[in-house]
């Protein structure tokens, strides 16, 4: 019997050293650069490595791609604080630019930074999100409670709560065989909806709703 949930919908993923993403139209901005005497070392990057900054949009997400003109650590940073997001990894090069991967709050749009490790001067970078203003909601069901559910499902208990992350404040609609619920996310971003599954196939997308704004839906197949 399989007892895992079935991805329908593939979600954005790290792959080696690069983000893969379906392609979208890219939005470029060029930048103006200089070289730095000690690349890597706190303190010491006078000038920016960058060389141009592309906005990539897509409905779950904004991918933020970086070229830059020698080795080193890429930093996003938003109103003089780290922004923690996705990153494709710790350090980039001319022949391997900076991917950062970044999830909507709720606004249209937001305005953000690229540094380095070494402090090298902020290249603005202004993101328009589009659809990925609100990301999907996240199940948060792990593979332990997946094998309970089954369990249960088997013995003929089809009633379930799932877990998701999503916004605060956020409305999230989880249509499970055709049947829709709803919760709300609480201050932590945790909304928990009742479900009722049934024995076999059980086809189920998910969308949060926040100020408005409608995020892109998640489906997925539960078989049990």
């Amino acid at each position: 019997m399989n007892r895992s949930r079935l991805l329908v919908a593939g979600a954005t993923a790290l792959v080696g050293a690069g983000l893969v993403l379906a392609p979208v139209a890219a939005q470029a901005t060029p930048v103006s650069t200089a070289s730095s005497s000690a690349p890597g070392q706190p303190g010491a990057e006078t000038t920016s490595p960058v060389t141009n900054v592309t906005v990539v949009p897509n409905p779950r997400s904004v991918l933020i791609v970086v070229d830059v003109d020698r080795i080193t650590n890429l930093k996003l940073v938003q109103d003089g604080k780290d922004v923690d997001v996705v990153q494709s990894s710790d350090w980039s090069s001319p022949s391997r630019p900076g991917r950062f991967l970044v999830k909507g709050t709720g606004l249209d749009a937001e305005d953000f930074g690229i540094t380095t490790t070494g402090g090298a001067p902020v290249v603005p970078v202004h993101v328009d999100f589009g659809q990925a203003a609100v990301p999907q909601a996240i199940d948060k069901t792990s593979e332990r409670q997946i094998e309970r559910i089954a369990a249960q499902v088997e013995a003929g208990r089809f009633d379930h709560v799932l877990e998701f992350e999503a916004l605060p404040g956020a409305t999230v609609s989880v249509t499970t065989n055709g049947v829709t619920t709803t919760a709300v996310a609480d201050r932590y971003g945790t909304a928990e909806v009742p479900v009722r599954f049934r024995a076999g196939s059980n086809p189920q997308s998910s969308f949060q709703t926040f100020n408005g704004k409608t995020s892109s839906p998640d489906t997925v197949t539960w078989e049990f």
